[in-house]
């Protein structure tokens, strides 16, 4: 479980949050969903132990993180395999050879196994992202933390994505918080979407989608997304 307790935090004089708490529960998807600028990445970078509450208190059992990032964020001379490998170093007792096993099942599991020598510079957008996803679960978490993944893709990449991200929680699963200001990937991931408003930014509203995220198809998604729009204000849909 995790749990945020009247978290604040300013950068300089420009405060970010304020008394800001919830409760995320083990093994569940999250999402904060809000505009650009007002706290989405500063709350995960405090769940990951990146930065620090100015106040406040915050519970989190997870002992292994992983973190995917809104770029890729590979080292460019190093191959695919490598850029994987270096997040094991210093964390897993494993031999060379059993990490390279779970190098390979996880780079089979985003169809990116005849990649494994291929550099950065090789690849396409949306397989550098693959990578990434793959590294973050290299970790085995207990907690994966998404920051705006799918933000530089495309409809048809975002789905792609999506699948092997399901794929991926279903071989590893782990509580997942999601940060994005695109409603339709927080309707088709989440079990909860957090609304997030202001700055110091607060929570105005809670959304529980009780649906299996593999059944929630275009359909499913535009459904949502008119109830949801017919609860709240037109302030996060302009």
């Amino acid at each position: 479980m995790i749990k945020l307790e009247n978290i604040s935090k300013s950068f300089n004089k420009l405060g970010v949050l304020y008394a800001f708490s919830c409760t995320i529960a083990k093994g569940e998807f999250i999402c904060f969903y809000g505009p650009s600028g007002i706290g989405k990445t500063t709350l995960l970078n405090i769940l990951a132990g990146l930065s620090h509450p100015d106040s406040g208190k915050l519970e989190n059992m997870a002992k292994k993180i992983g973190y995917v990032f809104q770029e890729p964020r590979l080292i460019p001379w190093c191959s695919v395999f490598d850029n994987i490998e270096l997040v094991l170093f210093g964390i897993s007792s494993d031999s060379k050879e059993k990490r390279a096993e779970l190098i390979r099942t996880l780079l089979q599991k985003v169809d990116l196994d005849h990649f494994a020598q291929y550099y950065p510079s090789q690849l396409s957008g949306g397989m550098k992202q693959r990578v990434s996803l793959a590294r973050a679960f290299a970790v085995q978490p207990d907690l994966l933390l998404l920051d705006e993944p799918f933000s530089s893709l495309d409809f048809k990449l975002k789905d792609t994505l999506c699948a092997y991200l399901l794929d991926l929680l279903s071989w590893k699963p782990c509580t997942t918080v999601f940060i994005t200001h695109d409603l339709d990937d927080a309707i088709r991931m989440a079990d909860r979407i957090f609304f997030l408003k202001d700055r110091p930014c607060q929570i105005k509203y809670e959304y529980i989608l009780k649906v299996p995220q593999r059944q929630r198809n275009e359909r499913f998604v535009f459904t949502q997304k008119t109830q949801i729009q017919s609860q709240l204000s037109q302030y996060y849909f302009t």
